[in-house]
Formats: C-alpha cells, structure tokens, sequence
C-alpha cells in the first residue's frame, strides 16, 4: 500500500551532444531491423522540448531537414542517423545519474543494456513513447498502466521479475480510495487515461511540485479541456498523476483537502474555485 506525497524535488536535466560515433559503435547501436527515425527524431525532440531548429543546431543541421526526417519527407542519413543516437544516449546517461530508485527503472535500464537499444529504439518497438520510457527509467513514473507494461515486456520478449510487479502493485493500490496511477508526461495523456475514468487528478511542474489538484468523472476529458491553457506544458504543467475514485462525494471532499494541503503551490486552483 502506497502513501502519497505531494511534493518530491527533483532535478532537471539536459542533453548534450557527444563525440563522433565510430562505424563499429554504430553497428552495435543499430539493431538489425532498420531504426524509424521519423518517430525517434520526433520523439527525442519533444522529450527535450525543443524547437526543430533548435534541435537542428544540437545535431548540426538544418531546420528544413529536421522538418524533413519528421514529415517522412526525407530518409536520415547514416550520419545524421549517428547523432541522433549519440544525443539519445547522452541524455539516457544523464538521466540515470539524476534518477530515482525504481526496481522497475533499473530492471529496464539493465534490459535495454543487455539489447544494446536506446530508449528511443525500444519505444519505437513497444509502441510508446520515449518520454514514457524516461519517466520509468528516473523514477518519475512509480506505477505505469498495465498496457505500457505489458507492451514493454513483449517488446524485450521478457516479463518482469516478481519482485518488481509487486513493487508496481503496492504503489498503485491507495487504501479506502482507490487505484493510483503515475506521474505520466502531459504529452501522453491519451495512452495514460482510459475513457470514462472518474477521478481526482494532480499537475505537477518539472520540479515534481503540485501545481493544479482536480476531480472528474471523467479524467480524459477535462484534462484535454486544459490543453489549450498557456501553462499546459513544461516546464509548468510537466506531468500528472490521478487516483480512480469513483464516488462523486468523496472526490470532492479529498480534492478540497488536497488543495489545502498543498497550498501555494497549487497556483491555477485560485482561479478555478471548488463550487
């Protein structure tokens, strides 16, 4: 059984570009089926926040073949296909140094070690995204949907020890509420979320503090309401996380308490009043 706690500092981080890759790297990094790098382009893109001409800088091209690669356009090259690992890694390195402990973090990190892939190359095979791969890798995610989970292990071809979905289980179950999911990235509410799915919802900013605190009968919905809000991204709105409670009442009564536990912190509920 899991407690929560509402505000967990954590570091941010950012990716650099590393040494030219040799040909024999490369053949150890490319797996045998030929890498989508429209989507790992894409993908690592958004999982730094950058802008493509900013991403164009950090690989040393241009914006129009950053723009290219992600339309499908364009083929990367084998160079360019070389950077975009290398920056792949460099992050991946970064991100394991700053990370959390996570028995499911480090049993996937281990995994992809062993299948010598990045994380952009595994979530292309799981079907996911990078920034889901991140978030469980550093901890940030402490219970993920059973979908990722399961994509994840048929993807390595390998399940998770028992140990660790034990792990997974206590931190999702919440006694006397209901099940706990999370933190996600805001950029995969919709792989996140089943329809319909009642509940009280926390926003948190990349520093893991809470920013907005809600309840729904609908999750999916009304945070999709909120993706045209100026501060529904990162840094501000970097990810959620959300307990199923199906009774209306008792949604009400925890996310008036959660408010007031939280405070100042959660900035945006002063101007959404609990009616």
């Amino acid at each position: 059984m899991r407690t929560i706690d509402l505000v967990v500092i954590a570091g941010s981080h950012s990716a650099r570009r590393g040494p030219e890759m040799s040909d024999i790297d490369v053949k150890k990094v490319l797996p045998e089926n030929k890498p989508n790098f429209t989507k790992i382009l894409y993908d690592l893109r958004q999982h730094l926040s950058l802008t493509q001409s900013e991403m164009a800088k950090e690989l040393g091209i241009s914006q129009p073949v950053v723009s290219l690669i992600e339309s499908g356009g364009m083929r990367a090259s084998r160079k360019i296909a070389e950077k975009i690992l290398e920056l792949s890694k460099n992050l991946e390195k970064e991100e394991a140094e700053a990370s959390e402990k996570s028995s499911f973090g480090e049993w996937l990190r281990d995994q992809r070690a062993k299948h010598n892939i990045t994380q952009a190359q595994l979530a292309e095979k799981a079907g996911i995204s990078q920034l889901t791969i991140s978030f469980i890798e550093t901890g940030k995610t402490q219970s993920p949907q059973k979908a990722t989970v399961q994509a994840i292990e048929k993807a390595l071809g390998k399940g998770l020890p028992t140990e660790v979905k034990s792990e997974i289980s206590e931190e999702t179950e919440v006694g006397g509420l209901g099940e706990y999911f999370g933190p996600f990235p805001t950029k995969d509410l919709e792989t996140n979320v089943a329809n319909d799915t009642p509940g009280i919802y926390v926003f948190y900013d990349i520093l893991k503090r809470p920013v907005y605190v809600g309840q729904t009968s609908d999750l999916k919905s009304r945070i999709r309401g909120y993706q045209d809000f100026f501060w529904f991204k990162s840094p501000i709105a970097d990810s959620f996380a959300y307990i199923v409670v199906k009774d209306e009442k008792l949604r009400r009564q925890v996310e008036a308490a959660m408010i007031k536990l939280v405070g100042e912190n959660a900035i945006f509920n002063k101007q959404h009043k609990i009616a």
